[in-house]
């Protein structure tokens, strides 16, 4: 089962590009790019100061880079068996396996970006691999759960660009969560569990203080819900969703 996984998620990372002059090179371009038009903007242009004593890109790149890939993973995995219809119907193919193929296609783009950070940031903790699995997990939860619902509603996938872009913005990626009320902070947390994520990575590279011990209870409780959930909802209609698609 494993080695069908990676084989699915290679496949649909070159399926991507397919086409393309540069083909899979565009995955790779698009995280430098990203990171040198930040450095020119906030470095170069509007030479922001150091944010608690290190480099303001790495304090915005540290807490941008879980949630692209957090954005793009649960984006792309929502619409999996529709996309992939045809392998659903084929006889001795896991359409379990279809949205976590998803998942881990985002991998190789996020490891660029990872690998910018640490150069820029001189290194990070060992506990970024903990924050590194929960986003992959939180990913992998949100993403079983909008696929099964995007199969029956396909007017989904076009709200969740306008989602994401909401989420951007109450999420703290430009902003510190630190300068809101306590009250508020608490509120946006619950509300938005990706948060523990964005202030995990942030600590990892030691640009800001960890989060509160409750909303780390609080996300892998969540997380442990919605996969939870998502496994009920998938495997008790797991034929009409062969039939639906």
């Amino acid at each position: 089962m494993l080695r069908q996984l990676l084989a699915l998620a290679a496949i649909d990372f070159r399926s991507r590009y397919a086409g393309h002059s540069l083909g899979v090179l565009w995955a790779f371009l698009y995280p430098a790019a990203l990171a040198l038009l930040y450095f020119f903007v906030f470095d170069v242009i509007l030479k922001t100061g150091p944010v608690d004593g290190s480099p303001y890109l790495v304090w915005l790149l540290s807490a941008l880079a879980p949630f692209l890939f957090v954005s793009e993973a649960a984006s792309t995995a929502s619409t999996a068996l529709v996309d992939y219809s045809y392998l659903a119907r084929k006889s001795g193919l896991n359409i379990g396996l279809l949205p976590a193929a998803r998942v881990l296609s985002c991998l190789p783009v996020h490891a660029v970006f990872l690998s910018f950070l640490l150069v820029l940031g001189g290194g990070a903790r060992v506990s970024l691999l903990v924050y590194i699995a929960a986003e992959l997990l939180f990913s992998i939860a949100v993403g079983y759960f909008l696929a099964v619902i995007t199969v029956f509603l396909r007017d989904l996938k076009s709200l969740l660009p306008i989602i994401t872009q909401l989420g951007f913005w109450i999420t703290p990626i430009f902003w510190d969560i630190g300068g809101a009320p306590d009250r508020a902070g608490s509120i946006l947390r619950v509300i938005n569990p990706v948060i523990y994520i964005l202030e995990g990575f942030r600590s990892c590279f030691g640009v800001s203080g960890s989060c509160p011990a409750w909303c780390a209870v609080y996300f892998w409780l969540f997380t442990a819900a919605l996969l939870a959930l998502s496994a009920c909802l998938f495997f008790g209609i797991q034929s009409r969703i062969v039939d639906h698609l």
